[in-house]
């Protein structure tokens, strides 16, 4: 039998792509599905896993210093803890199973606000939770003294008072902490001071730093004033030239520091060591390295010098220029010009500023002051220089700096003063020579706070010369 091909029934092109499109379209979207499916469980069952991880840390409470924080599960790192923004922890420590204490105290000082976030970061992942807390007020360390806002506390300017007429109270302040901050002067930051440690004799004193390189190696005291009589009844005045005569004294020899009367003088270097000893234990002439010290130290500060620059200019003489032509007492403690004639000559000002805040009177000038040291040969006396006459510092060999200023380029230009050396014996005789130190009321331009002269013998004295003690 023979069949017809034209009556085969055909699906036509078209429908035949149609079809096609309908079948990979399926199929696409199955295949979707069935990856749709397949992530989330995946993508589920790790969430689940870090989930389950985090949860079991909890966030407990935060008291005093510490964040508590309890661990349920297995092991953790934590790297890092911030509350309030603040980053205070990051020692990646592992913590096992168990509640835990960590010291967020470096964090908690920053926190001003009563709700602070607190955000654990771990190796699991983070746990974030705002806590209660109430801010404390920032407190103030001073050593080992902490105070809390609204404390206040008496601190000292030293850990020594520098003089016996105030003792402690002159060198002290009482501050308050108010959020972190401590009220008053920074250079009150002592938080004792010792009354027994200041001369408790003899008037009127200021402390003095150690210098190490000059072998003071203790602070130590100096008499504020020039020595005077503590009471001039029954003393002689010398008609000439002002000072009060101490060879020929008849009442009582009792001296002091003080603004008057005037100052001690025709006084020996032996008679000044014994007035300083007779005050008691610890008390003595003032020595030349103390002298240098506290010359040194004049010289480093700037309100010393008359341009108000270390180096610059001169540092002032005080009563030198022989104007008035005596001796003279301080009746105004406020006027550091005080009984100068000539107060116009800004070089007379009488008083010197020293590290510890105080100011010493007349080292300068209005009388000569013996200090407790002598040489006991002509050699050393002549300090290298073949004639007995002033030299200027800067010609001095160096092995000589200790008596010198810091600046050895400084001359009596600066106010400095100068050196008279003496080869020849000391007068009025003798091989001995003592120590004589600043200037006198007639010295002129020789005048200065590094002046030395070794002319004179132990026994010598002069209507120019006094002294002032030391004290440790």
């Amino acid at each position: 039998m023979i069949i017809n091909s034209h009556s085969k029934k055909c699906i036509s092109p078209v429908v035949a792509t149609a079809l096609l499109l309908v079948v990979a379209v399926v199929a696409v979207v199955g295949f979707q599905n069935w990856f749709a499916t397949y992530s989330t469980n995946v993508l589920s069952g790790v969430e689940g896993s870090s989930v389950n991880d985090v949860s079991s840390i909890n966030i407990e409470t935060v008291a005093g210093n510490s964040l508590y924080i309890k661990n349920s599960g297995s092991n953790l790192s934590i790297k890092e803890i911030k509350v309030g923004g603040y980053s205070c922890y990051d020692n990646d420590t592992v913590y096992n199973t168990g509640v835990f204490e960590i010291d967020i105290s470096s964090c908690l000082e920053n926190i001003s606000i009563s709700n602070p976030d607190v955000v654990v970061v771990t190796d699991k992942g983070l746990i974030e939770k705002k806590i209660y807390y109430k801010p404390r007020p920032k407190a103030c360390s001073v050593g080992n003294l902490v105070l809390e806002t609204g404390d206040s506390y008496t601190f000292y300017k030293y850990d020594k008072p520098y003089n016996n007429i105030a003792g402690c109270s002159a060198i002290s302040q009482e501050r308050t902490c108010s959020g972190g901050v401590l009220s008053g002067t920074n250079e009150y930051s002592y938080l004792s001071c010792n009354d027994s440690l200041a001369p408790t004799q003899g008037g009127e004193w200021v402390l003095v730093f150690a210098n190490e390189d000059l072998g003071v190696n203790n602070d130590f005291y100096v008499m504020k004033y020039e020595a005077k009589f503590e009471t001039t009844t029954g003393n002689t005045k010398d008609i000439d030239y002002n000072g009060w005569r101490y060879d020929i004294s008849t009442g009582d020899r009792s001296i002091i520091s003080a603004p008057l009367p005037e100052s001690i003088t025709y006084v020996s270097h032996i008679e000044a060591k014994n007035a300083c000893e007779s005050l008691g234990s610890g008390y003595k002439l003032i020595n030349r390295s103390e002298w240098v010290a506290i010359a040194r130290d004049v010289e480093n500060i700037a309100n010393n010098w008359n341009n108000l620059v270390v180096g610059e200019g001169f540092l002032y003489r005080g009563h030198s220029s022989n104007s008035p032509n005596r001796v003279i007492g301080v009746s105004n403690i406020s006027d550091y010009y005080s009984d100068i004639v000539n107060a116009e000559g800004i070089e007379q000002r009488r008083v010197m500023f020293i590290s510890s805040g105080e100011v010493v009177w007349d080292l300068a000038g209005n009388v000569m002051e013996w200090n407790n040291d002598k040489f006991n040969s002509n050699a050393e006396s002549s300090f290298g220089k073949p004639s007995e006459t002033w030299y200027e510092w800067t010609t001095v060999s160096e092995s000589y700096d200790s008596f010198k200023p810091l600046n050895k380029s400084l001359t009596s230009a600066n106010g400095i003063g100068m050196l008279y050396a003496d080869p020849n014996n000391a007068y009025p005789s003798g091989t001995q020579h003592a120590f004589l130190s600043g200037g006198a009321f007639n010295s002129g331009s020789g005048a200065g706070i590094f002046n030395l002269q070794v002319d004179i013998a132990p026994e010598g004295s002069f209507y120019h010369i006094g002294f002032r003690c030391s004290y440790r």
